[in-house]
C-alpha cells in the first residue's frame, strides 16, 4: 500500500468512515481511502470516465444511468450525470486547449457530388 499523494511507504490505517477503510501519510499528513474515487468523491474514476465515454458514443442520460445501474448496482440522478458531463468536459478542454496541431503546407480537399431531382 502506497500514499495516493506521494507514494510513500509509511502510512497507518485511521479508522472507518461509513464502513470503508481510512488511511494516513505520515510523509506529507494526507489522509485517503484506498480505491480510486476522486478528491471528496464517491464514484469511482473509471466509473465517472466510462459515463463520459456512453455520452459521446451517442448514448442519452436516462440509458446511461440505466447502464450503470445494471453494470455497478446503483443508479445516479440525471442531474449527477450531467455534472459529471460539464465539469469533466470542461476540465478537458481547458486541459487541450494548449496543444496546437502541426499542420503543413499542402492541403488535400475531397468533393463528394450529390444531384438532387
Amino acid at each position: 500500500m502506497q500514499c495516493k499523494y506521494c507514494q510513500s511507504a509509511d502510512i497507518i490505517k485511521f479508522g472507518q468512515y461509513k464502513g470503508i477503510q481510512r488511511y494516513w501519510c505520515k510523509d506529507c499528513k494526507h489522509k485517503f481511502k484506498a480505491d480510486d474515487s476522486l478528491y471528496r468523491g464517491k464514484v469511482a474514476a473509471s466509473d465517472i470516465s466510462s459515463a463520459l465515454s456512453m455520452y459521446y458514443s451517442g448514448m442519452s442520460i436516462n440509458d446511461i444511468r440505466r447502464h450503470i445501474k445494471q453494470e455497478k448496482g446503483y443508479q445516479p440522478s440525471p442531474a449527477t450525470v450531467y455534472q459529471w458531463i460539464d465539469k469533466f468536459t470542461d476540465k478537458a478542454v481547458s486541459y487541450y486547449s494548449q496543444f496546437k496541431p502541426k499542420v503543413g503546407d499542402i492541403w488535400i480537399a475531397d468533393e463528394t457530388v450529390i444531384n438532387l431531382d
